[in-house]
């Protein structure tokens, strides 16, 4: 009833004073200034599709309002757009025209600053000046309807772990910083060339400019949903947030978009930010930088670069790395030992803090004015990187076909946790050998056990060998990568004589076995054999008759010119055995008459009667 005798009252306004106002009126509807902005942009109207209402209103600071409506271009008929207040008399609102393709035409009114009220209801009517009827209505807060720009000052860089970029930005409005949602959009850029790229520098600023402000680009990803694999979306209310799982080495466009928490303000999503374009690093495997330690104390870091780019300029920085959102980052420190080996190969030496983690970030900077890369290590632990010298050989012996190894450990604050690997080949021959247990059908490497220092090999007799031993840190604390293998260590693996023992037993039974086998099968043969094994043995008799002869006379006849003292006592070859003693008689002779020189020759002992050597007293004789 109230919002009849509202038209009714505006009815009797317009009646009352058509006459004046319908020339000005019919000249504003008409007019498109060509000079002036449009108020409402079709992006604006983009934004506001999803709004179900015939008047759409917006705000761009709560402290403004534009209202408008779209009608075909046949549309005729002029209409009144008022406006008002709880409690207070409409306005009327000058509307202007403006006309888009596709036969359509656009209706703007826009609110004096003075008239644009928050948290308090607003009332819109169009009304058809031809049949002074309600066309169109809305109720609203102002204070409902945000359409707000996009946040200000955003930048982009490098958030100093992989694949994490850290995007900041300022709100869009001084006078409610706190009031807004933000969105975050991150794409992969379409391609190398695309403008707006950045390079990252140690202290997260971009190459060559020190206020850390990203390049903006002009180009303008598309506001539509992004799938999981091309980039990621992020609400949030805060003014900074950190990009996780980026790809390395790969450039991004970031932007930005705000609206009202709907806490105290409302409204909807408005446009995206213009582009900013920040570079992840690229992982460190792609030049191969591997950092390790020696001694617990020092890193040293190697990579390698493109050999046809000596020119190249490399730099090395290390940090630890965040401990976390919001604290305070250590500065980058740069490695100023940096030197080239040979096949583009770069090393650099530093001590880091004691007691952190490790993170390493090199530069490339390359000629002809290309991009400078940055490669980035992920952080790292001195206990969780050792790579020690190669242990040294103190004794390397062999016995019995069996080689002993002793070593000293590279490190002796790592001895307890130190594992070894051996390895040995043949002189001249670079087939190395690993001992392996066989497990299954895969053979698994048999590993020294854990901190011994000595270790036997058996190996094949009669050769040269190299032996070579090798360390890692494997323990609960320290942990690392294989040592360089030592150097090798010369060992001659004598032919063992225990073999030699059966083949003198074994030999000759074989030889027996041939020759009984040649005497019953070819006797004449084995005669032959026989004869050339074993000669006959000369006759003793024939040989030495004659000597035994003169020797037998030539002593008789010296016994009585010549008699021997007494007291020398002259060795005797042939041993006595006194017999039993006759009283009379001759001792009896042999059947043959006397014993000739030869038969006493062949005799082994021989038994003489009646004679006792000189000085002896006669034994009584037994009853």
């Amino acid at each position: 009833m109230w919002l009849r005798h509202t038209g009714c009252r505006m009815a009797a306004c317009l009646c009352q004073g058509w006459q004046l106002s319908l020339l000005p009126t019919i000249l504003l509807s008409l007019r498109s200034p060509p000079s002036a902005p449009e108020p409402v942009t079709s992006q604006d109207a983009a934004l506001l599709a999803g709004v179900s209402e015939d008047i759409l209103c917006f705000s761009r600071s709560f402290e403004d309002l534009t209202c408008f409506w779209d009608e075909e271009e046949t549309t005729t008929g002029m209409c009144h757009f008022y406006y008002w207040y709880s409690r207070d008399v409409p306005t009327e609102c000058v509307v202007s025209t403006w006309h888009h393709g596709a036969g359509r035409k656009r209706h703007v009114c826009v609110f004096p600053s003075q008239d644009v009220r928050l948290f308090t209801q607003l009332h819109l009517h169009v009304l058809d000046a031809t049949t002074n009827h309600t066309k169109y209505w809305r109720e609203l807060s102002v204070d409902a309807v945000g359409l707000i720009a996009p946040p200000v000052n955003i930048t982009a860089r490098w958030a100093g772990a992989a694949g994490q970029l850290c995007v900041s930005w300022q709100p869009p409005l001084v006078d409610f910083p706190n009031f807004f949602l933000y969105e975050v959009q991150c794409c992969p850029a379409s391609s190398p060339g695309m403008p707006g790229s950045t390079t990252l520098n140690p202290s997260g600023q971009h190459a060559g400019d020190p206020s850390i402000q990203s390049t903006v680009s002009t180009h303008t990803p598309g506001a539509g949903a992004v799938s999981p694999g091309l980039g990621q979306r992020l609400v949030q209310t805060n003014t900074w947030v950190v990009l996780r799982d980026l790809q390395p080495g790969m450039r991004y466009h970031i932007q930005v978009r705000s609206k009202p928490d709907g806490t105290s303000m409302d409204g909807v999503w408005g446009p995206w930010s213009q582009a900013v374009a920040a570079e992840t690093p690229h992982s460190s495997g792609d030049i191969g930088l591997c950092c390790s330690t020696p001694d617990l104390r020092h890193v040293r870091c190697e990579w390698s670069w493109d050999p046809a780019e000596p020119h190249s300029s490399h730099q090395l920085f290390y940090r630890p790395p965040p401990s976390g959102a919001g604290t305070r980052e250590d500065a980058w420190q740069q490695c100023e030992e940096v030197s080239r080996g040979a096949q583009g190969t770069h090393a650099c030496t530093f001590q880091p803090k004691a007691g952190s983690a490790i993170s390493i970030l090199v530069n490339v900077t390359r000629t002809h004015m290309l991009p400078t890369l940055s490669y980035f290590k992920e952080p790292f632990w001195l206990h969780q990187a050792v790579l020690t010298d190669a242990p040294q050989f103190m004794q390397a012996t062999v016995s019995q076909g069996r080689l002993s190894l002793q070593w000293l450990p590279p490190l002796e604050l790592l001895a307890e946790q130190l594992d070894y690997q051996i390895r040995y080949a043949m002189e001249n021959s670079h087939d190395w050998k690993q001992p392996c247990l066989q497990l299954g059908s895969a053979p698994q490497v048999l590993q020294v056990p854990r901190a011994a220092r000595k270790e036997v090999l058996d190996l094949r007799p009669g050769t040269r060998y190299h032996a070579q031993v090798r360390a890692q840190p494997s323990g609960p604390w320290y942990q690392g990568s294989w040592s360089a293998w030592s150097e090798p260590v010369v060992v001659d693996a004598v032919a063992d004589a225990g073999w030699l023992i059966p083949s003198v037993t074994v030999v000759p039974l074989l030889l027996s076995a041939v020759l009984l086998g040649l005497r019953c099968t070819f006797p004449s043969l084995y005669s032959n054999v026989k004869q050339k094994l074993w000669p006959p043995v000369p006759d003793l008799h024939r040989a030495l008759g004659s000597f035994l002869q003169e020797s037998s006379k030539h002593g008789q006849a010296s016994a009585f010119d010549k008699q021997p003292p007494e007291e020398a006592i002259l060795p005797c070859l042939l041993e006595v055995l006194p017999g039993p003693r006759r009283e009379t008689g001759p001792p009896p002779e042999h059947a043959g008459g006397r014993l000739s020189s030869t038969d006493i020759a062949n005799q082994s002992y021989l038994l003489m009667s009646g004679w006792e050597p000189r000085g002896a007293t006669t034994a009584p004789t037994p009853p």
